[in-house]
């Protein structure tokens, strides 16, 4: 196979770049194409051309420059051939950190830097010796009688930044694991304020390890890990399991429309909120799970024609069970407890917008407009206008005086 044809080819499978270099102006084209940084001294014309002029032929050298790329160079009797450049780490903020401390690099733009290494693909130098005999093999060479060669800048000081990444990423997960403990807890508590900061301090520690959120499909996953530790606390805590599917299901729904990570991010706090507010409110009421999973389901559902046959049916019980087992603990049929939920959304809705009466009966799940007006008349002692009309009297009222 050519030369060319075999470099297309490789390229096109394994996605990596590979470049014939046969002039010294390709040569500067190749440095100027991924050169970024000053310290990058092998990807210098003034370093590289003497050094392939000097690199004996059958030699497959290992580049890798201060700031952690790197390259293949080939060189046959006749062909100078450029592999990459790759990369064969993920370098977390807190490594890169490392390598500007610890390198002389002051003048490194951390974020400039770690978008300049995702133009290149993530390799095994294994991976990329493999491809390298394989090119070599294709194109009518023997390639075992290549040597290879490494060529790395000691100023990277690998080992110990390595070192250190390893050190502070074990230190960061210790720390996570501790901080999502107590986050559990907090939720099993049903205290929404102390989970929500546990769980922000949860958030940047994986945003800073640069492990997850990188990219929507990735929040999606780390979503769907919180999702299910914030589960496992709900259920420590009791909470039935219908309304455990409830707030989980609707997060779950959420997330998969977000196209962002910090909109998901924010679907993961409301959804903490909520599940750490149920938990609060199910120990308060001391209701059992039938009753509160019913409450439960008129909360979520008020604004739809229920019936309370289609309610019992969801909770996998009789309707006669249902109303004894609720009027036993609330004082209320299921009924009368909707209707009053009904109102009391409805009272807002006269006090905070402008819509029709009709609208805001149809809004609560009511879609007889003189069926609406019997029950808010026999629930609060008045008509909605009245009471609307009495609510902006009493809000006028109370204004300041203005002076003209």
């Amino acid at each position: 196979m050519e030369l060319f044809e075999a470099c297309r080819f490789l390229s096109d499978i394994s996605g990596i770049s590979i470049s014939v270099i046969e002039s010294e102006s390709e040569l500067n084209s190749f440095c100027k194409k991924h050169y970024f940084h000053h310290a990058q001294d092998q990807f210098k014309r003034s370093y590289l051309s003497p050094l392939c002029k000097e690199l004996k032929e059958n030699t497959i050298l290992f580049m890798e420059d201060r700031l952690l790329i790197k390259f293949v160079i080939i060189k046959t009797e006749k062909e100078l051939i450029f592999v990459g450049p790759y990369v064969n780490r993920d370098m977390t903020q807190a490594n890169v950190s490392f390598l500007k401390k610890n390198n002389d690099l002051d003048d490194l733009v951390i974020d400039d830097y770690r978008a300049y290494r995702d133009n290149y693909l993530l390799k095994e130098d294994s991976v990329i010796l493999h491809d390298c005999l394989s090119l070599l093999s294709h194109t009518g060479h023997d390639p075992y009688a290549f040597g290879q060669e490494h060529n790395y800048d000691e100023k990277a000081s690998l080992s110990k930044s390595w070192e250190y990444q390893r050190k502070n990423f074990e230190n960061l997960v210790n720390e996570r694991y501790r901080v999502e403990q107590e986050m559990m807890e907090q939720i099993a508590e049903g205290d929404d304020v102390a989970a929500i900061k546990s769980y922000r301090k949860i958030h940047n520690n994986v945003k800073y390890m640069g492990n997850f959120g990188s990219t929507p499909d990735l929040s999606r996953i780390s979503s769907g890990i919180t999702r299910a530790t914030v589960r496992m606390a709900a259920v420590e805590a009791g909470l039935p399991p219908m309304i455990i599917d409830n707030i989980s299901g609707e997060s779950s729904r959420t997330i998969a429309r977000l196209t962002t990570r910090e909109e998901m991010y924010r679907e993961n706090e409301r959804m903490i909120r909520a599940f750490a507010k149920a938990i609060a409110k199910y120990r308060k009421d001391h209701y059992s799970a039938l009753v509160y999973s019913a409450i439960d389901h008129f909360e979520h559902n008020y604004s739809k024609d229920l019936s309370i046959q289609e309610v019992s049916d969801h909770l996998g019980v009789s309707v006669s069970c249902l109303i004894n087992k609720f009027k036993k603990e609330t004082g209320k049929t299921p009924s009368a407890y909707l209707c009053d939920l009904r109102i009391q959304k409805a009272k807002r809705l006269l006090r905070t917008s402008q819509l029709a009466i009709q609208q805001i009966a149809e809004e609560v799940g009511i879609y007889d407009a003189n069926y609406f007006v019997k029950c808010f008349r026999k629930i609060t002692g008045t008509t909605p206008s009245a009471y609307r009309k009495g609510y902006y009297n009493n809000m006028a009222s109370k204004r300041p005086i203005q002076n003209d």
